[in-house]
């Protein structure tokens, strides 16, 4: 740790202008952003024993350690010193209705940017790894909404319904919620990047389009996977010793989106006693949300018939859950 520590902080702002449209309904625009001091990536540390690059191909890992010339130390070495930064900056519009009538409307529409800081090599070049956070989604929709079908008693329809009819096709209550979001980031690599540096990010130059989404990752790779040095790659071998100048978290996967939904059924019984049966179910049309694709580009002679290819599934992807439950309100 430093001699002087410094707590990490967080500054946040934002600006909201609200719109009553109807009695019911209400229309926002916001935005929202804070700018934070003290965090490197998904955690408080960083080694600051890390070789650096400078020196490659002629001085050993250990010759490039800050702490082994002085001290003869190899060892990786976790400093807590508060000194990353992260800002996120966020367009967010929402519009509600409130229960009346029947029914109630949520919907939400975000268009995001968050960078951070990264570990690797943030203590000889900061900026180096500087970018989207690996948990970002540039855009997040949502809709949420309730309905109490118009049957039975009190309704819009049937309302003189009898107690027999009136306990099948009254009480019906649906509820839903939709979510939808673009993919997240992730970092091109290349085969044998470790005979050009020892340290430090492995990602390739630029040269042309990587066409992300070119291919849906399954039955073709999801974005230019061509082998660095032929034609039509979109990326180049950075020279020995260099780094590549493709940004971090460049590249976006495939998308997410799920629905979750529930029906509910109640039955008056006496006075303010109601018996409720649930049907609920997570992700009830069973969608496969996908998960990045292996996106290790191959070189002449080492080859990656896997690139651009998905193998797994996106983080908090669940399959179709049933629940079935009965609650009584009294």
């Amino acid at each position: 740790m430093p001699d002087e520590q410094k707590l990490s902080h967080v500054d946040a702002y934002n600006v909201t202008v609200q719109r009553e449209l109807t009695p019911t309904m209400s229309a926002e625009v916001a935005y929202v952003g804070n700018r934070g001091l003290g965090f490197i990536g998904d955690g408080p540390a960083a080694n600051s024993n890390q070789p650096t690059i400078v020196g490659f191909g002629t001085l050993s890992q250990n010759q490039r350690r800050p702490y082994f010339s002085r001290y003869g130390w190899t060892q990786g070495i976790d400093f807590f010193s508060n000194t990353g930064k992260s800002r996120y900056n966020a367009l967010q519009a929402k519009l509600t209705r409130r229960f009346s009538g029947g029914y109630s409307l949520l919907t939400h529409y975000t268009l995001q940017s968050h960078k951070n800081s990264d570990g690797n090599y943030f203590f000889i070049d900061p900026d180096l790894n500087y970018g989207p956070a690996n948990f970002i989604r540039k855009h997040v929709y949502v809709l949420a909404g309730t309905a109490e079908l118009p049957f039975g008693k009190g309704k819009r329809f049937l309302s003189d319904a009898s107690g027999a009819l009136d306990a099948i096709l009254g009480g019906w209550q649906l509820n839903a919620n939709v979510t939808i979001q673009s993919g997240l980031p992730f970092n091109v690599g290349y085969r044998d990047a470790g005979a050009d540096r020892d340290t430090g990010p492995g990602r390739p130059n630029l040269i042309g389009d990587p066409a992300p989404g070119s291919g849906d990752g399954l039955g073709s790779p999801y974005f230019n996977v061509t082998p660095i040095g032929s034609p039509g790659s979109a990326f180049g071998r950075p020279a020995r010793g260099t780094f590549g100048d493709l940004p971090r978290n460049e590249l976006r996967g495939p998308g997410w989106w799920n629905v979750d939904a529930s029906l509910f059924k109640r039955f008056n019984l006496k006075g303010r006693t109601n018996l409720e049966f649930r049907v609920e179910a997570q992700n009830v049309f069973n969608h496969v949300n996908l998960g990045n694709p292996n996106s290790e580009v191959g070189v002449p002679g080492n080859n990656n018939a896997s690139a651009g290819f998905i193998t797994g599934v996106a983080p908090n992807h669940v399959q179709r859950n049933l629940q079935f439950a009965v609650r009584l309100g009294f």
